[in-house]
């Protein structure tokens, strides 16, 4: 079995579960419980949890409001947890009235691993990935792609592709309350809108802010 950071996971021997949070070597894992607590464990006593996401097939088939205003902004990553606790949790929320195919890896260098793949309704979350704060500076940088479509009319958008990599700096600031997640979390937009002034007027913005200028 090919364990990676973040599955769910249940101890042979033990009820306990918990999600991988680290790689120790000599075949073990620490698994990191809701307690917070990251449990060193050998590999073949531990047996993978399936369906530990929440997944959009298991939810009642989706109502369409085609009256509803029509919402095309505001998709998060979102990190939620207590840093005093341990345990770190990694969601993609959708509070758009886009559905959303979303695919996640972690970049490595010239590497990509898969950590999520699915269809994210609209005005929903899911989880794609578990951490632990101690091993902050480990946590992946990951690479999210998103495709927004919908059974409403609506205006065309190009699909997003963005690289993140939370950083402690990142966890300065205080959470904040989603409009789907039930509680609040450090949030990175993901939807937003580079601005890209070019060459040309950043190269005029100076000259028109050039000392002694008319």
């Amino acid at each position: 079995m090919n364990y990676k950071i973040g599955d769910l996971v249940r101890f042979v021997e033990e009820p306990i579960e918990g999600h991988i949070t680290s790689f120790l070597g000599n075949e073990m894992v620490g698994v990191t419980d809701d307690t917070g607590f990251e449990i060193p464990v050998l590999l073949n006593k531990i047996t993978l949890v399936h369906g530990n996401m929440r997944m959009a097939e298991d939810d009642e088939p989706v109502q369409v409001n085609l009256n509803a205003k029509f919402i095309d902004k505001g998709i998060y990553l979102a990190l939620t947890g207590e840093q005093k606790d341990g345990l770190v949790k990694f969601f993609l929320v959708n509070e758009t009235s886009f559905e959303l195919l979303v695919a996640v890896e972690e970049v490595s260098g010239n590497k990509r691993t898969g950590i999520f793949a699915n269809i994210i309704p609209a005005r929903e979350y899911n989880q794609i990935y578990t951490g632990n704060f101690s091993a902050i500076n480990k946590w992946p940088t990951m690479e999210f792609q998103i495709v927004r479509t919908s059974r409403r009319s609506h205006e065309g958008k190009s699909a997003i592709e963005k690289t993140v990599k939370v950083k402690p700096l990142d966890l300065i600031n205080s959470k904040e309350q989603s409009e789907v997640l039930p509680e609040k979390a450090w949030l990175f937009e993901l939807d937003k809108v580079e601005e890209n002034i070019g060459l040309d007027k950043l190269k005029d913005h100076f000259i028109s802010h050039r000392p002694g200028r008319r």
